[in-house]
């Protein structure tokens, strides 16, 4: 039973942090608008994010 609530509290977690990064980058995204490097970065940076965010879901598993 402790081993379940565990994992759930750290699944929130996870969705927690998640949600926090995707409004970070859509954040500075939108603020980078004008500089076409920086926007070409932020772009990759959040596609690895979800990547790694899948990922991370998967081993949990």
């Amino acid at each position: 039973m402790a081993k379940e609530s565990i994992q759930a509290e750290n699944s929130d977690l996870q969705k927690h942090i998640e949600n926090g990064v995707e409004k970070i980058i859509s954040d500075a995204v939108k603020a980078t608008l004008r500089d076409p490097k920086q926007s070409a970065f932020f772009a990759r940076f959040a596609a690895a994010s979800a990547k790694a965010s899948k990922r991370r879901i998967e081993l949990e598993e």
